[in-house]
């Protein structure tokens, strides 16, 4: 990837690794980065103030904060409108500057380091992964979720008949829901939604600046944020990915399958254009990837790719497409045309 937005690089796992860890290799590659990149020294340099903001937030709440802001997530969550349709839309109002944008961008983060902090009291349970890392974690309902790695998962201890079950994600997780009749509803809270559930298989991925959640099996409403609609019901093979941050709702047909195959640490992909392929590969593994050929994003690419051996990714392109790949530091990769 050439570009990046402040957000891509306050997800991407090396700019992290540079900025909190001071990694050599990392720091190496973002100052050759910036050399080729000037003009967006500023998305840089912001990106890495707000990560260093969120990362000294060490403050003790008022008492009683803890349970007002849980209370306003779940007030929240319950009020919606009514005959809502879902529908393509497009960023409302008018061009925003980019500064602006990066402070918007902030303040989700912000909301969604405010609320892992509620998550990490003495009364909830946190679970991370770390970059490659994927794991099972049972849940006291005896639900299963599988979360991919540098991902976050965090629920209330307690869990019991009556009680709430809801948890809080961050990153990517694929949820396998326990019936129970009788139950409390399960709802997993990100930024964007609330996802309901009564028992069903789904995937969801709060990476991209957005929340994305692909149904497998069984139904899940989606209650949107800073939406006045009604709850989504999805049925199965649904897709529906929202921001709303952007104000942009998207809703299609897909193969699950191919969303949620990283539990087997293979990405699976139907004709999918190659700078979302690159993106992937960086959310799931360590490497970064960067096409010199701006057009070569567009093209499509068909096939499954082992987390452990992406370099079966590189040949299909090197041979379909006529490029080059040059391993240019540890992990970093340039996609160029044959001369």
């Amino acid at each position: 990837m050439s570009n990046f937005t402040t957000q891509d690089l306050l997800q991407h796992p090396g700019f992290r690794k540079w900025v909190l860890e001071q990694d050599e290799t990392a720091a190496a590659f973002w100052e050759t980065w910036l050399d080729s990149h000037p003009g967006q020294e500023s998305e840089l340099l912001e990106a890495k103030e707000i990560l260093l903001a969120l990362h000294s937030q060490a403050h003790t709440p008022p008492p009683g904060a803890e349970d007002e802001t849980w209370d306003r997530i779940v007030r929240s969550m319950e009020s919606a409108a009514d005959d809502a349709k879902v529908v393509h839309m497009p960023v409302a109002g008018k061009r925003r500057s980019r500064r602006w944008i990066g402070y918007a961008a902030a303040v989700a983060v912000l909301v969604v380091a405010v609320s892992f902090w509620l998550f990490n009291k003495e009364e909830y349970i946190h679970y991370q992964t770390s970059q490659l890392e994927v794991r099972t974690i049972l849940l006291p309902d005896g639900s299963e979720v599988r979360l991919n790695g540098n991902s976050s998962l965090s629920l209330k201890t307690g869990w019991g008949k009556g009680k709430e079950r809801t948890v809080l994600l961050g990153g990517e997780a694929f949820f396998n829901i326990k019936q129970q009749p009788g139950a409390e509803p399960f709802i997993v809270l990100t930024n964007d939604m609330a996802v309901r559930v009564l028992g069903t298989s789904f995937n969801v991925n709060t990476r991209r600046g957005q929340t994305q959640v692909v149904l497998s099996n069984g139904k899940v409403q989606l209650e949107l944020k800073n939406k006045a609609s009604a709850p989504i019901t999805m049925q199965p093979g649904d897709m529906i990915a929202y921001s709303s941050l952007k104000d942009s709702l998207v809703n299609k047909q897909v193969n699950p399958e191919n969303y949620c195959s990283w539990r087997t640490k293979v990405l699976h992909f139907t004709d999918a254009p190659i700078r979302d392929v690159v993106r992937a590969l960086q959310e799931n593994t360590s490497v970064i990837i960067e096409p010199e050929d701006a057009g070569l994003g567009d093209q499509t690419f068909t096939g499954s790719i082992p987390l452990d051996d992406i370099g079966i990714f590189f040949k299909t392109i090197s041979r379909t497409f006529n490029v080059q790949i040059e391993e240019t530091g540890t992990n970093v990769y340039k996609i160029s045309k044959q001369n």
